[in-house]
């Protein structure tokens, strides 16, 4: 149980209770979360940063779960069973599941999911963009057909949020065909219910008491998501008790705080890269491949692996060895060599040259590989000069060729199928694909890959388009470290998801006993 705190509440001409910015709960049945920042959306066919899947994840349930011990392991969840013949899945669902307004679920929610998702074309939707058609068989069968045998498909389907037919064709009357509804209500059958959304300031929730699932003794009724936009904020309130679990504490304070008096650390693998750095293959000079390659062998990967203290491997291309079907340990290491770096730039012709790189503002590990990329390009002449802007309006600037460079965190949202980080990142279309890299077989390996029932076979081409992306040179991959997260003694019960950035089941989060 934990200690009373001192606390008080505005309230609201809406009656709504908040919690004032800087002081949590005394109800120990309250969990005050520190998000990264304010949802967007909660509609969960959009859903596609941290911040949004905070709710999503929380409040909506999946057809299959995984094990975050073992990503490959599917779990039941509102599916009991599922099969494969072909291009068709079936699935059998779980009965007496209800959403959070007491309609009951069947197959036709799932229908009406998957067809809404697809339409939209956003969010998620990439993980399963080859259904070709959703059949409803009987309320509680429904099968799913592929352009293509995807073996992958159920465990795509892991982060799949289901949502309420009833809501979805109530709300399609409007003139948005109901998305602006579902942009700022939620209901679900997930374990948490969408309470309210008080805008500059947090998102409230509250236990589901009806939930299928088992929540564990000392379970939270109550969750308060605070958008903290400054990690250091977010770990001084984290130290001070004002917050009972913190997203995107910064490294060395994550580092400080869980080796200190009344915390603990929870570290695991699931960063592909943290940060990567993205050439844009259209712009001179980093149009050039040789340009490309001095950049990459001329890097301080010693320098990241400094910064980071602990936990740190240089990774040796986009998928991480602990991933199944990696062939990241029969890869040459990715090295610092100088000499080889400027006979590469000497080959490109572009020595002297300048360029331009714009980064995501608000990621101090960002930053910091910027400046080693500066300060390694220095030493072969070439100057790179650093801007720091708002997220979108640094991808948008490399996307349209404002600048040569952008940094990014990698991690791939299917615990099973790398395919899909492949097309988001990689194929002409993908939405991370922001230095347009475009290579014809690269797309059509990454497509064939899903339609391969043996294994072995599924290894050896992924292994053929891991080689073909490193030796593009479109990418410095800066680090791959361990995830760091600070948890209170109070609180037990948070794991590491390792198919995802930093994020919370709530449902398996407790008081500590």
């Amino acid at each position: 149980m934990r200690a009373p705190r001192a606390w008080r509440v505005a309230v609201l001409l809406t009656g709504t209770l908040l919690l004032p910015a800087g002081r949590a709960a005394a109800d120990p049945s309250t969990f005050v979360y520190a998000d990264a920042g304010e949802p967007s959306t909660i509609d969960p066919a959009k859903a596609n940063v941290n911040f949004e899947l905070t709710i999503t994840r929380n409040v909506y349930d999946r057809l299959v779960d995984f094990d975050p011990s073992d990503p490959a392991h599917l779990l039941p969840a509102l599916a009991l069973l599922w099969t494969q013949d072909g291009d068709a899945w079936t699935f059998k669902l779980r009965q007496g599941v209800k959403f959070h307004d007491g309609q009951a679920f069947t197959s036709t929610d799932v229908k009406a999911t998957l067809d809404r998702l697809l339409r939209i074309g956003q969010g998620q939707s990439y993980l399963v963009d080859d259904i070709a058609s959703v059949t409803v068989i009987d309320p509680a069968t429904i099968r799913i057909t592929t352009r293509a045998p995807n073996v992958f498909l159920a465990g795509n389907l892991s982060r799949i949020e289901m949502s309420s037919a009833d809501d979805i064709n109530r709300h399609a009357q409007d003139a948005d065909k109901g998305d602006a509804w579902f942009g700022e209500h939620a209901n679900g059958t997930g374990p948490y219910s969408f309470v309210s959304w008080t805008r500059g300031s947090q998102i409230e929730l509250r236990r589901n008491a009806g939930w299928w699932g088992a929540f564990p003794k000392g379970a939270f009724d109550r969750v308060i998501d605070r958008f903290v936009n400054d990690g250091a904020t977010r770990a001084r309130g984290l130290e001070g008790g004002e917050f009972d679990l913190a997203n995107f504490v910064p490294r060395d304070d994550a580092l400080r705080l869980g080796h200190s008096s009344g915390f603990h650390v929870i570290e695991g693998n699931n960063l592909w890269a943290w940060p990567a750095i993205y050439l844009n293959m259209h712009l001179a000079p980093t149009n050039n491949a040789d340009f490309r390659d001095a950049l990459v062998r001329a890097f301080d990967y010693g320098a990241m692996s400094q910064y980071f203290q602990t936990g740190n491997v240089i990774p040796r291309g986009p998928v991480p060895s602990w991933f199944p079907g990696s062939p990241e340990q029969q890869e040459p290491p990715i090295t610092t060599d100088l000499a080889a770096a400027k006979d590469a730039l000497a080959k490109s012709g572009e020595g002297g040259a300048s360029m331009k790189c714009v980064i995501p503002s608000g990621f101090p590990e960002f930053s910091f590989a910027a400046t080693v990329l500066q300060s390694s390009a220095a030493r072969l002449g070439i100057k790179v000069s650093i801007e720091e802007a708002p997220f979108v309006q640094a991808i948008t600037a490399i996307k349209q060729d404002h600048s040569n460079c952008f940094v990014l965190g990698n991690a791939n949202l299917s615990p099973t199928d790398a395919t899909k980080f492949f097309a988001a990142h990689y194929l002409k279309d993908g939405f991370y694909n922001s230095g347009r890299y475009d290579d014809p077989a690269l797309d059509a390996l990454v497509h064939r890959i899903p339609t391969i029932a043996d294994q072995k076979e599924r290894d050896g081409m992924l292994k053929a388009a891991f080689e073909t992306v490193v030796q593009s040179h479109y990418i410095i991959w800066a680090a791959r470290p361990t995830t760091v997260v600070p948890e209170p003694d109070r609180i037990a019960g948070y794991r590491i998801d390792p198919a995802e950035y930093i994020n919370a089941r709530f449902w398996e989060i407790h008081a500590a006993q």
